[in-house]
């Protein structure tokens, strides 16, 4: 087992080093970017759905309760702006990643038709293995961009479709129990 790990190792090193300085900064975005998936997953794991912010808000409108209707609406929105941004903390930054990563195997698509065109210039168009280095690093560079993009833009949507449920939960959730405590209809 661990010898087929360090040659699984290698052999990815051997990928990043061929595709120069941009794969390593697509490997980097895309552990970067796995990193704040897993956490925001492990976040709303921990969170147990809608229950943690749910529970705030609810014993926040439950200790305005006897202060009257607009007191239980003013500590609802209270522990909701408090509650509210930590659902979407790192959001932002794993959409950034999936945005940037198809940039950066642009870059690399870029670097690697610019070495073919160096060695064109040298050696002239006559021997097309010396211009399939450049070739290559071009492709794989582009596709190693869109295979760190393409999940994380899933996983992204997965999160914020999440964290928007959650919320609108615990304002549904909220608002039902305003109406309870002021005696309206539930």
């Amino acid at each position: 087992m661990h010898g087929k790990l360090a040659e699984t190792a290698y052999d990815l090193w051997l990928i990043v080093a061929r595709g120069g300085w941009v794969m390593g900064a697509i490997f980097i975005a895309g552990q970067v970017g796995w990193f704040f998936v897993v956490e925001r997953w492990w976040h709303f794991r921990k969170l147990g759905g809608a229950k943690g912010l749910h529970a705030r808000v609810n014993a926040a409108v439950t200790a305005a309760r006897a202060q009257g209707q607009q007191a239980m609406v003013a500590k609802a929105r209270e522990a909701l702006q408090r509650g509210v941004p930590a659902l979407s903390r790192h959001l932002g930054t794993i959409a950034v990643i999936a945005g940037a990563a198809p940039l950066l195997g642009l870059t690399g698509t870029v670097a690697g038709i610019m070495q073919t065109f160096r060695v064109i210039t040298l050696y002239g168009a006559g021997n097309p293995s010396m211009m399939a280095g450049g070739i290559a690093q071009a492709l794989m560079v582009t596709e190693a961009g869109l295979v760190v993009a393409f999940p994380l833009l899933l996983c992204h949507d997965h999160l914020q479709k999440h964290a928007d449920k959650i919320e609108d939960d615990c304002v549904a959730g909220a608002t039902r129990l305003i109406r309870e405590y002021s005696g309206g209809p539930a």
